[in-house]
């Protein structure tokens, strides 16, 4: 198994872990899908962005993402439905513009580029359907 994936893993359980009995036992999940659940991603920040978008298509184009950064800093974001932000403002950008990542980009590069548009960017065209990514920030995790 590959170091990333042996992390990967790790990281996996232990949002598992937080979410079921830890620092996020109690925190509702931004992102439902059409059954009610409550979709979760994982990924590293030195993860492509588009491998990401393949796991997040893979469960329906709409996840709660949590991404494991250096120094154990933990991101959070949701990939949700347009339609489904009512009352919210239409997202900023649809990644133009020079400081838009790139198709190299890693998963923390885009995250840094959510964190700067408060509406959210459009990820309609990677999705399939109108979705966007928002919300990005820092959860802190309970001791496990």
């Amino acid at each position: 198994m590959l170091m990333s994936e042996s992390r990967l893993d790790a990281f996996r359980r232990e949002v598992n872990w937080q979410l079921a009995c830890g620092a996020l036992a109690e925190v509702d999940l931004e992102v439902t899908n059409d059954d009610g659940e409550f979709p979760v991603i994982v990924a590293l920040s030195e993860e492509r962005w588009s491998t990401v978008l393949g796991r997040i298509r893979a469960v329906g184009g709409y996840a709660n993402l949590f991404v494991e950064a250096e120094g154990g800093k933990v991101w959070a974001a949701s990939v949700i439905g347009t339609a489904c932000a009512i009352g919210e403002p239409e997202p900023d950008d649809i990644l133009t513009g020079d400081d838009a990542p790139g198709a190299d980009a890693t998963v923390g590069m885009f995250l840094e580029y959510v964190v700067r548009r408060p509406h959210g960017v459009q990820v309609s065209a990677a999705m399939g359907h109108p979705a966007c990514a928002r919300d990005a920030r820092t959860v802190d995790f309970a001791a496990s």
